[in-house]
C-alpha cells in the first residue's frame, strides 16, 4: 500500500520522495528559492518551518483513534483501491464492489437475471 503526502499546492508525493526532499532542503542554504511547494517560489527555511510545524501538529494532537478502525485496515484500503480502479474505467461492467459504496454505484454493477 503506497502512502502519499499532500503538499500545500495540492500535489501529492510518495513518502520516500518526501523524505528525500526533506534531506535536500536541510542541505540547502536558508535563502534558496524553491518552486513547486506552493504557487510561487518560497525560501527553503520557510518550507522547513512549515514541514516541522505539520509534524509537530500531528504529534501533539494525540488523536486516540488515529490508525484504528475499518478504514485503516489493509484489506479495506485494497478493496477501495480496486473499486476506484474499476469505477474509473469507462464502460466497464463491475461484478463486485465493497459494501460501503455498493449502493451508491449500484447502476454500474452487473445485473444477474437469474436472481
Amino acid at each position: 500500500m503506497k502512502r502519499y503526502i499532500t503538499l500545500p499546492n495540492g500535489n501529492r508525493c510518495g513518502l520516500p520522495t518526501y523524505c528525500k526532499a526533506w534531506r535536500t532542503l536541510k542541505a540547502l542554504k536558508p535563502e534558496a528559492q524553491i518552486k513547486g511547494w506552493d504557487y510561487f517560489g518560497i525560501d527553503a527555511d520557510r518550507i522547513l518551518r512549515d514541514i516541522r510545524y505539520g509534524v509537530h501538529a500531528r504529534i501533539n494532537r494525540h488523536l486516540s483513534d488515529y490508525g484504528h478502525g475499518r478504514k485503516w485496515d489493509d484489506n479495506w484500503q485494497r478493496d477501495m483501491s480496486r473499486a476506484a480502479r474499476d469505477l474509473n474505467t469507462p464502460r466497464l461492467i463491475i461484478s463486485w464492489l465493497p459494501k460501503d459504496i455498493k449502493e451508491r454505484f449500484a447502476h454500474r454493477l452487473r445485473v444477474n437475471l437469474c436472481d
